[in-house]
């Protein structure tokens, strides 16, 4: 069973030397880390990244945007247009996860379609009433970042942002060990087959 994640900011007047460690220190679990063996990184940064959703998702409420939403129209809009199936590999989307979101953000008429040249590519870009509804929901937006860069602090704050990009390189590193790994085996298995 997961347990909330809390941030509590330290504050050290001596610097640390391993940043990391320094921002994984305000993430933990409810109890002690001795008491939870089975912590793992996925459940701390799930818990901490439904916690930020649900933060982003109650500021943004007055402008009718999920924060999932107000990141697809302002990466569409900061593209001009992008192709659907690079924005699902630049977020780490599933496709068919990104097909619903891009529907929904479709139907309410802030994103349009056209195909594209490659069979079955769809290319998104705003229209008029998308780029209208970033513009309103941007400030909302701004305020929310700026309350919880202060709620984290400066060197947190930044932290974690090089800290995130480091941990979605790893994982995709980590993903291309497996799938190496799978094929050597499958290569293995078929040169053991016997004559």
């Amino acid at each position: 069973m997961e347990r909330p994640i809390a941030f509590t900011p330290t504050v050290n007047s001596q610097p640390q030397s391993n940043h990391t460690e320094q921002v994984f220190a305000g993430l933990s679990f409810a109890g002690s880390p001795e008491a939870e063996p089975m912590a793992s990184a996925f459940a701390a940064l799930r818990t901490a990244a439904r916690a930020v959703t649900q933060f982003y998702d109650l500021v943004l409420a007055p402008t009718g945007l999920k924060a999932t939403q107000f990141v697809i129209l302002q990466a569409i809009r900061s593209a001009g247009e992008i192709a659907q199936c690079d924005f699902a590999r630049e977020f780490g989307i599933a496709v068919p996860t990104l097909s619903r979101r891009f529907g929904g953000l479709r139907r309410k008429e802030y994103i349009q379609i056209r195909r594209g040249e490659r069979h079955g590519e769809r290319i998104y870009s705003l229209t008029p009433k998308g780029e209208t509804t970033f513009n309103m929901a941007l400030p909302y937006w701004e305020r929310a970042q700026r309350r919880l860069r202060t709620a984290m602090g400066e060197d947190d704050w930044c932290g974690i942002l090089q800290l995130a990009s480091r941990i979605r390189t790893a994982a995709i590193s980590a993903e291309e060990l497996r799938t190496a790994n799978q094929t050597s085996s499958s290569l293995c298995a078929v040169s053991d087959l016997p004559d």
